[in-house]
């Protein structure tokens, strides 16, 4: 198999971050933290600030180390991301301390049955329908989990629990330089913080412009100079914690519907990410699938049994959630290059994530003690 492939190890992954966290704050949990954090946190710091850069892994740092400079001195250790390697997937790891195959969030759309729909959580939106609305929260339903906030404000109501979001969600964070102020604002409240901030530009550049792109050098100068400005203004009683969910990797689209050898054999369209897909497939069609499949795909995708998939563990350890193979499909796919499928008739991205590849894969442990 490709050498350029990385596979999650989960207990020296994203998902040992909220662990060690929650463990810090007396937390019963059921997977292991990383050591180096377990023993900085036994300094029992009065502010904990978990920063995490939505595509800053370790290989984009390393493509613009002259922008990232501060950030890159300041890296502890290489971690994997989970997989699949994307947003969904890995910051809902990194808010709840469980991973994937437990909390059923594993992709950008995933297709709810009751529904008969491909439905994107974070938007509560149909995926292959702009027009379709939902009359309820679908992921609060189906994949409702519980957030490391909720298990550190029980075991400590004195704890002051703040979520530092951008733009999007908040409006006076047009800047992570914004969301810096925020947090250093917050902590001179002398109280017990714990801080999650969320930086989604550099996804959103690398998405848009490539990986090699002046755009997305530009946002890496803006974040390697706000998180050094945090890192230097913070009180020296705060731990700071930044890390990414994954990186990106520059991509050549493939128009799979196109291929009417394939989709004619599809129940559904496929559903998760471009690089790691889900595929319904008829039951008339079960054995010749992956024949097809192969002849077109076999240098550019890896194609799983999604039953075989799940037994390899590639979605962590755990029980796992009871839609889980419903949401895999019969047949999954993994990119094990630089291609990724076109699944909406829309631009295609420059730059994207989800597979096994290094770029993908690794994420920083960057911290300022």
């Amino acid at each position: 198999m490709n050498k350029k492939l990385v596979f999650p190890d989960y207990d020296h992954s994203l998902l040992s971050i909220p662990n060690s966290i929650l463990n810090h704050y007396n937390v019963k949990t059921e997977y292991k933290g990383l050591p180096y954090l377990d023993n900085k946190l036994k300094n029992n710091y009065r502010n904990v600030i978990f920063v995490l850069v939505d595509a800053l892994g370790t290989e984009i740092i390393k493509k613009h180390l002259d922008k990232a400079s501060f950030l890159n001195n300041h890296l502890r250790d290489t971690l994997t991301t989970v997989f699949p390697s994307t947003t969904t997937a890995a910051t809902t790891t990194a808010l709840t301390g469980i991973p994937p195959v437990v909390s059923g969030w594993v992709g950008w759309q995933q297709f709810i049955k009751e529904e008969n729909r491909h439905v994107v959580f974070f938007m509560n939106k149909d995926y292959y329908d702009d027009n379709y609305k939902f009359t309820y929260n679908v992921s609060d339903k189906f994949v409702k989990t519980k957030t490391i906030y909720e298990k550190i404000k029980t075991a400590n109501p004195n704890v002051n629990i703040k979520e530092i979001f951008p733009k999007f969600k908040e409006k006076n964070h047009k800047t992570i330089n914004d969301q810096v102020t925020t947090c250093l604002n917050t902590i001179d409240n002398n109280q017990k913080n714990f801080i999650y901030i969320y930086w989604d530009q550099v996804d959103s550049k690398l998405h848009e412009f490539g990986t090699e792109s002046k755009e997305v050098a530009d946002e890496i100068d803006q974040v390697n100079q706000a998180l050094k400005r945090l890192f230097k203004q913070a009180s020296e009683d705060s731990l700071i914690i930044v890390t990414a969910d994954h990186g990106q990797i520059d991509i050549e689209p493939i128009k799979i519907f196109e291929y009417e050898d394939i989709t004619k054999m599809l129940a559904q369209k496929p559903a998760v990410e471009a690089r790691a897909t889900a595929f319904y497939v008829k039951e008339e069609y079960m054995e010749d699938f992956p024949i097809v499949f192969n002849k077109h795909f076999h240098d550019k995708f890896v194609l799983y049994k999604s039953k075989d998939l799940l037994k390899m563990n590639i979605f962590g350890f755990g029980k796992a959630h009871p839609k889980l193979k419903e949401f895999l499909g019969d047949y999954f796919s993994i990119a094990i290059d630089k291609y990724a499928f076109n699944l909406l008739n829309k631009k295609p991205h420059k730059a994207t994530h989800a597979g096994l590849v290094k770029a993908e894969m690794l994420i920083p442990l960057i911290t300022n003690h």
